[in-house]
């Protein structure tokens, strides 16, 4: 199949193509410390000129939509941990409950002086008295499946405040994409499916398309020829439930009752949500895990972004029963019940004591891995791996929200992707890193393979 998941399949490299590869590529650039590893091909980061409309950090208002959750709350206190001048004064939690305050509180003792204030994200009225006087509102509340309305982008639109959320459902990007021309009308910049994945993921993606297009362009025998990306791959795992609550286990459910929409060679192909296992290498600290289709939005974003022919979106988890039970959801279900948020959320309330007690054992470690190959063959992957994903979902988005505060998104309404969504990559990447036990980006497939170490007796483990 031309450019499909048979064409992304590792093989057996010779030394010879090995040095052929390295030499294609330059010589990285590469940045190690105790704890993180981070690479990145010939060509650099993408800087451009930055946005009009920044603001000096230490006199910002950031008002975070669904800041009492596991989300919200983990973006606030990172936005205080980047050292920008922001202090708890600058930073408004804004919920349902403010017991829930008191708990995102008692989980990040900085936001012990953070403001509370009621809101209804579904209420535009109710969210405009929010973010009233804000530069930014970041809307981490979830889940987005099934929303009729973009009622907080609209307000903060009629608002003029600048605006990001952390959306994961392809229908409500796409939705929050035909208010583009409003926002950039009121001057107003905004970004749909930042955070960690979708977000930084997509970044990786645009920063690999964009390095290998330059080496391409390079080439004596690619004069006059423009390169054409034939797939991209998204890979993602997090062991558990990462330990970001509730609201991402309903959206786990809500997905299962979707179709999955990808791009096969150019064309539009519908599957069955928790299906098509595919076993991927995601590295030294994670290894070879099983990964299934589901239906998320960078898939329609990158299609449109880069005309990508194909384009394929996975996701599983630990331990296995995991993704076993979520592929029954998906085929014995009701699919009227999937689509049920009240039922998902009540369904996530009565599993999530045992997936915390499962959570204990597997801790939250979480990994992304990207593969994208033009069509002259040459096929580039990064990885990004942390091992907390309650701690760097919450450092993705704050870095995305960092780079608005900084001016570096244009008026409009932009996927991650999106050139105009930001202008200094190279600044988000060191932020979004924090943590990071892994992070490469425009590699050999082969050089970040992990090999099994044999133990006997039919028992091995992956180095």
């Amino acid at each position: 199949r031309g450019g499909g998941d048979a064409a992304d399949t590792t093989t057996t490299t010779t030394m010879m193509s090995m040095s052929m590869s390295m030499a294609r590529r330059g010589t990285p650039r590469t940045m190690m410390t105790s704890k993180t590893t981070t690479r990145r091909g010939r060509g650099g980061y993408g800087v451009s000129v930055r946005a009009e409309g920044s603001t000096t950090t230490k006199d910002a208002k950031v008002v975070v939509l669904g800041g009492t959750g596991r989300v919200g709350g983990a973006t606030a206190a990172a936005l205080l941990g980047q050292d920008a001048g922001l202090t708890t004064r600058d930073v408004t939690l804004a919920g349902r409950r403010k017991e829930g305050a008191m708990e995102a509180k008692s989980r990040h003792p900085a936001l012990a002086n953070a403001a509370f204030v009621e809101v209804d994200v579904n209420d535009k009225e109710s969210v405009k008295r929010a973010i009233a006087g804000a530069d930014l509102v970041i809307n981490t509340a979830g889940p987005f499946q099934r929303r009729e309305t973009c009622a907080a982008l609209e307000a903060a639109i009629e608002s003029g405040v600048k605006y990001l959320d952390v959306c994961d459902d392809a229908s409500y990007g796409q939705r929050a994409k035909k208010l583009s021309a409003r926002a950039k009308a009121a001057g107003v910049a905004a970004i749909t499916c930042g955070g960690i994945y979708p977000g930084v993921s997509n970044l990786m993606v645009r920063d690999t398309i964009e390095s290998m297009s330059e080496e391409f362009r390079g080439q004596e025998a690619n004069a006059g020829k423009e390169p054409e990306v034939e797939y991209v791959l998204y890979n993602y795992f997090t062991a558990g439930s990462g330990g970001v609550g509730t609201t991402i286990l309903a959206t786990s459910f809500l997905l299962c009752g979707e179709d999955v929409v990808v791009w096969e060679d150019g064309e539009r192909v519908v599957a069955k949500p928790a299906s098509q296992r595919k076993v991927v290498d995601f590295g030294k600290g994670v290894g070879k895990r099983e990964v299934f289709l589901y239906n998320l939005p960078e898939v329609a974003s990158t299609r449109e972004v880069f005309n990508a022919r194909t384009v394929k979106a996975r996701f599983g988890t630990s331990p296995g029963i995991w993704n076993g039970a979520m592929v029954a959801i998906a085929n014995i279900v009701p699919k009227d019940m999937l689509e049920n948020q009240d039922a998902m959320r009540a369904l996530a309330s009565f599993s999530e004591p045992f997936v915390r007690a499962v959570d204990n054992i597997v801790g939250e470690k979480t990994s992304i891995r990207i593969e994208v190959k033009l069509k002259d063959g040459k096929q580039s992957v990064g990885l990004y791996t942390h091992p907390r994903l309650s701690e760097c979902v919450g450092t993705c988005t704050a870095a995305f929200a960092q780079a608005m505060l900084d001016g570096d998104c244009a008026p409009g309404v932009w996927y991650p992707e999106e050139k105009e969504a930001i202008a200094n990559r190279k600044a988000l990447f060191d932020r979004a890193s924090k943590g990071t036990t892994m992070f490469v980006m425009n590699q050999a497939g082969w050089l970040l393979e992990t090999q099994p170490l044999n133990l006997g007796f039919g028992l091995s483990i992956d180095l």
